[in-house]
């Protein structure tokens, strides 16, 4: 028998063999495994499609190296997928572009992503598997603070790295050890406070909180601290629900405070448009302030032509003409069909490409070597600006956009680096 034959029964057997196994770990539906088996000079892939456990989607390249092994953590269904989404698909730009490229190391990225669906049974036992099945170098996950909370303990007990793309409450670090590729909330809520007072001229702001999103909570205490810092007066503190649906009290009181002129809200993709439509139905004219959780496509979907005025801040303009960020939007929608959604795809990919760099200067996929080359990131030139870490401080200093509704298109009014910042504290 023929050398060509020989390597032909040999991949035949390590299909075999890796469906069995993969079985035998837990393995469950619709992920695509490439099987790639060089021998000599005879080059041979093969295809195979299994079932996966609900939620989980997995591509494993098997090559003369072991892939290195990347965990994704999102909520791609429910409240918070029209963001998690977007930076899950950024992550999936940056793995292909690197492992075309060759991959890191001379090993290709394997990147397994399992949807969370915004539950905390789910958020739990995906940082499990992550960690104690497929023992993962590091993980990337999450655009809401609150999951990366939940997840965050069993990762950093295990001594793997962890990216959030999105999760901006700057005392992620500090409470479960994980890296932010993103601005703290303490940073964007005194970008737009400073806004508000010196360039819209608004004095007295009520402010909207939604008491069961940590997030809200602390980039509203944040807001206030700045605002209040300027000069500005804070009319009153009115609380929501991430699951309400009729803001009509809160609509009356905010018409019948007498000298009010404007409201900061501190609220999640999935009701950020709701919000508006009803304020804006109910008559009231002020301007509507947000954080970067109204930049969603739902925004303008649901709030409709009542979202038109809207300021809110985020990360980056995907408008802009700064070279980084053209080859990134012409990147997305050749892979995608589209443009990137808002700037969670942006900080998708640059979590990615800065862990990328991460493992390049480390040389190995150890986790802890890792952790150690993250803390000796500086200077890293993303797409949503620049990141720079260092021993304990793992959140970047980035400037921050102003987006404003302009005829449903989000245009950028003008990049902030505010003056004076809050401290992390005042968000606890």
């Amino acid at each position: 028998m023929d050398s060509k034959a020989w390597t032909t029964i040999s991949i035949i057997f390590l299909i075999i063999g890796l469906v069995i196994g993969y079985y035998a770990g837990g393995g469950g539906a619709g992920a695509v495994k490439t099987i790639t088996k060089t021998a000599g000079a005879v080059t041979q892939t093969a295809t195979i499609t299994v079932t996966k456990t609900a939620g989980t989607t997995t591509t494993i390249t098997a090559a003369s190296k072991k892939p290195i092994k990347i965990g994704v953590l999102m909520g791609l269904t429910g409240p918070w997928a029209s963001i998690d989404g977007p930076a899950w698909n950024g992550i999936k730009l940056a793995i292909k572009q690197i492992n075309d490229q060759g991959g890191l190391l001379g090993r290709q990225i394997e990147a397994t992503v399992i949807d969370t669906k915004g539950n905390e049974a789910e958020t739990t036992a995906a940082a499990h598997r992550l960690v104690d099945v497929e023992h993962v170098a590091a993980v990337l996950g999450y655009t809401d603070t609150h999951w990366v909370l939940t997840a965050g303990p069993i990762i950093q007990k295990a001594g793997i790295p962890f990216i959030t793309p999105g999760a901006t409450y700057p005392l992620i670090p500090e409470r479960v050890g994980a890296f932010l590729a993103c601005f703290g909330d303490n940073v964007q809520a005194a970008a737009m406070a400073e806004y508000a007072y010196n360039s819209l001229g608004l004095r007295n702001i009520a402010i909207w909180q939604d008491i069961k999103v940590d997030y809200s909570v602390a980039v509203t205490k944040y807001f206030k601290n700045a605002f209040e810092h300027l000069g500005g007066k804070i009319a009153y503190v009115d609380t929501f629900q991430t699951e309400d649906k009729d803001f009509s009290a809160l609509i009356a009181r905010l018409k019948s405070t007498k000298g009010v002129d404007g409201v900061y809200i501190g609220a999640i993709p999935d009701n950020a448009g709701l919000i508006v439509k009803q304020i804006r139905q109910a008559g009231v004219k002020i301007p509507i302030l947000g954080e970067d959780g109204f930049d969603t496509p739902l925004l303008v979907k649901v709030g409709g032509k009542y979202a038109e005025g809207v300021l809110f801040t985020t990360h980056t303009s995907l408008e802009s003409k700064d070279p980084r960020i053209v080859k990134f939007v012409n990147d997305y929608k050749a892979m995608f069909g589209h443009s990137p959604e808002n700037a969670f795809a942006a900080l998708g990919y640059d979590a990615m490409r800065v862990l990328a760099q991460a493992i390049k200067n480390a040389g190995t996929d150890n986790p802890a070597k890792i952790t150690e080359a993250l803390e000796n990131i500086h200077g890293f030139q993303g797409v949503t600006g620049e990141i720079s870490y260092s021993p304990g401080h793992r959140v970047p200093q980035k400037g921050v956009a102003i987006i404003k509704i302009v005829n449903g298109k989000y245009k950028l009014v003008k990049m902030v680096v505010p003056k004076y910042i809050p401290s992390p504290e005042v968000g606890a």
